[in-house]
């Protein structure tokens, strides 16, 4: 079975070595995900381990096209009804880059007018849509000419992890997040800190990280469980072989904010999580504490704009830099998609590393103030 794991442009690497680590060698890596071959069992549980993908998507027809004429032909030979019924309903996402077929609304109608009608010649009736909850997601990717299409196995985005009960205005990814902590260099024994959580994605996912709890532990389901060829026995075995690797705490992990509001989500998000001792929130100014452990590992996302009480992001900057080169004595690493952010800091980083937010492109960069 060929898979698709999609993730952020720049963090490929950390994903496929992770696939890998899952037990999985036929890896090749591409621009924002990576291909794998696997079985059922390897899809089963890359969707609830991996950490670092959207999510996952199962190709199964490719074919080249120059016009919607030709696109509807493509998919009118589709055997859709080996993956649907009229009883159950699809959504179809179309991402990509094409010149040819540049109007992703005109293209995801298309998909839709050759199920309809695919299912009307055969059936004398048609599945419905449900773009917020569907049986069947559908996943359309355009490739210049090239159609590719494929079912997501994630179903909803595997950024939702299922712990979230509250959030903030503006919560970051939970992939996203996940990545930062990874490249951090963190090293899972050593105490971890983030001075402006916000309502706690990062410091929670640092924790789930070295604890080993699969990204998945707290979700309620996964598109694969609606498809046909679903094995409920084999997906309950892959749960309990992965939750089994499970362990304690290492190192304490923290989360702090100025914004009282903010640690009392963060302070919700944890209560579905089944080990969080040594996961701690509080309400704390970093600009009037000092960072005292040499061995700790601090990540800090600062606002990327004028937000949160911020009028002056670039000020913001300035100040986080003169607060560290007295205040913090460990390696810390900063995440920022600002225009002159990390100039206005005034440090000399150790080492950068960027990704794609969406569509801004981001750095993370790691400091270590020298005595």
């Amino acid at each position: 079975m060929r898979c698709v794991a999609k993730t952020f442009v720049g963090m490929e690497q950390i994903l496929a070595k992770e696939i890998r680590e899952l037990g999985i060698e036929q890896i090749d890596i591409g621009n924002g995900q990576v291909i794998y071959e696997t079985d059922l069992a390897g899809l089963y549980r890359t969707n609830y381990n991996c950490r670092f993908a959207n999510n996952i998507i199962v190709p199964i027809a490719s074919n080249r096209a120059t016009s919607f004429k030709q696109l509807y032909a493509f998919l009118i030979k589709i055997r859709w009804d080996q993956y649907l019924n009229v009883e159950k309903t699809y959504a179809v996402k179309v991402n990509g880059n094409s010149e040819l077929f540049d109007d992703f609304k005109k293209v995801e109608t298309t998909v839709m007018d050759a199920i309809s009608d695919n299912f009307q010649k055969f059936y004398g009736a048609r599945p419905k849509t449900d773009n917020e909850y569907p049986d069947l997601r559908i996943d359309i990717n355009l490739d210049r000419e090239f159609i590719n299409l494929g079912l997501d196995s994630s179903g909803l985005l595997l950024s939702k992890r299922g712990y979230r009960k509250a959030t903030s205005l503006s919560p970051m990814n939970e992939v996203l997040a996940s990545g930062l902590v990874e490249l951090s260099g963190w090293d899972k024994k050593s105490n971890f800190i983030d001075p402006m959580c916000g309502s706690g994605t990062i410091p929670i996912e640092a924790y789930m990280m070295m604890c080993n709890i699969p990204s998945g532990y707290c979700r309620m389901r996964f598109g694969f469980q609606d498809w046909y060829n679903f094995d409920k026995k084999l997906w309950i075995q892959i749960k309990e072989e992965s939750n089994a690797k499970m362990q304690e705490p290492l190192a304490e992990v923290l989360g702090t904010d100025v914004n009282a509001d903010e640690i009392a989500f963060a302070k919700k998000n944890i209560q579905r999580l089944p080990n969080e001792q040594n996961l701690k929130f509080g309400v704390k100014d970093f600009f009037k504490t000092k960072f005292e452990d040499g061995d700790a590992i601090l990540v800090i996302s600062p606002p990327f704009n004028v937000t949160k009480g911020v009028s002056d992001i670039l000020g913001f900057f300035k100040e986080i830099g003169n607060h560290a080169r007295k205040n913090i004595k460990s390696t810390f690493s900063i995440f920022s998609g600002t225009d002159g952010a990390f100039e206005a800091l005034e440090l000399q980083e150790k080492n950068s590393h960027q990704i794609v937010n969406l569509t801004v492109p981001c750095t993370i960069k790691q400091y270590k103030i020298e005595e």
